[in-house]
């Protein structure tokens, strides 16, 4: 049995096999399915009366049949059985789906072409007849979430951080821990976007401030030549306003920065509360903190994502070790500088 066979490349409502996590450490994005977070729903029957394979050949994986896989997971109460699966060849397209019933009255029936959540959901509630056990807000935040998966993917932040908003205002509290770490990543990113336009206006301003040089000779001109002088200093009461208009530039770019910081922040610590064996919360957690120099904190982040997961010990301890020197010289330098004029210097500097 065909289901629509539509080709939507909308981004809404689409599902996406992967889940990105920016890592601000190596910049790179890292993949991780949210199928473990999504529960089951509450409602289950100890007997498993349908089983769904889901074919994950490469046709159907490059049409995104992780995540068809991830969704049934997601949306399917404990009567149903999912299994990924290798299905004959088929001339339709993926991803493809067949289900069985395992109980009088017995039948079965393929699916083509299962490629978002909403037929995911259908097929579970029309086709299967499980209708009265399939959550509407589950599948609501679900989508959500796959819809800012595919932003985040696309590096469409705003309307990333919209998405996960959005998923997590439907009130679906298994998915509320995986939904703010994705959002803390979406600030994450935000803020290294931030950070590199900041970067920008203070190289503007570097250079259009002349060196003393250049000013002690402008005051020579002007004594040697007083005619001269009251044109002169209006370039220079022109050139301060300039600069000043910039420096408010860079007030004005550093605070956006630190603004998308905290959300990353608060996003993450709080993740760490909702899944605290889930060792990415933590990583992110850390990463967020080292951003807004709380280097102590991230450390004892760092140290606990470690432990969850000793594959991340390699690529963290440097890390760790950075960020007990850089603590050191904080330390020193807090005694030259204002902490404004420090944390501004280095969160250019990154």
């Amino acid at each position: 049995m065909d289901d629509d066979d539509d080709d939507d490349d909308d981004v809404e409502g689409k599902v996406t096999s992967e889940t990105s996590l920016y890592d601000a450490e190596t910049e790179t994005v890292e993949a991780s399915s949210s199928s473990s977070t999504f529960n089951h729903q509450a409602n289950q029957t100890p007997d498993l009366q349908w089983d769904v394979y889901v074919c994950q050949s490469k046709p159907c994986k490059e049409r995104g049949s992780a995540a068809t896989l991830d969704a049934f997971q997601a949306l399917s109460p404990g009567s149903v059985h999912i299994h990924p699966a290798y299905l004959h060849k088929t001339k339709a397209k993926g991803p493809n789906i067949r289900c069985i019933q395992k109980v009088s009255p017995f039948k079965a029936f393929e699916v083509n072409n299962v490629n978002d959540i909403d037929k995911v959901y259908r097929i579970l509630t029309k086709h299967m007849g499980l209708g009265n056990k399939i959550s509407v807000i589950a599948r609501d935040s679900l989508k959500l979430t796959y819809t800012g998966n595919a932003y985040l993917e696309k590096n469409q932040l705003t309307e990333a951080i919209a998405s996960y908003s959005a998923a997590l205002d439907t009130g679906y509290d298994p998915q509320e821990g995986i939904l703010l770490l994705l959002r803390a990543t979406a600030y994450l990113k935000r803020a290294f976007e931030h950070q590199a336009q900041l970067r920008l206006v203070v190289q503007d301003l570097s250079e259009s401030v002349p060196d003393p040089e250049s000013l002690e000779r402008l005051y020579q001109l002007a004594a040697l030549h007083p005619s001269l002088s009251k044109s002169l200093f209006n370039k220079v009461l022109i050139d301060a306003k300039m600069q000043d208009r910039k420096f408010r530039k860079i007030k004005y770019r550093h605070g956006l920065y630190e603004y998308a910081l905290l959300h990353a922040a608060q996003d993450s610590l709080r993740s760490t509360q909702l899944l605290p064996q889930h060792a990415k919360t933590w990583l992110r957690a850390g990463d967020a903190l080292a951003e807004l120099r709380k280097l102590k904190e991230s450390t004892l982040y760092y140290q606990k994502a470690i432990n969850l997961d000793p594959s991340l010990k390699d690529r963290l301890e440097p890390v760790i070790e950075r960020l007990e020197r850089s603590q050191t010289f904080l330390d020193k330098a807090k005694g030259w500088w204002s902490s404004d004029t420090l944390r501004l210097a280095l969160d250019v500097a990154g």
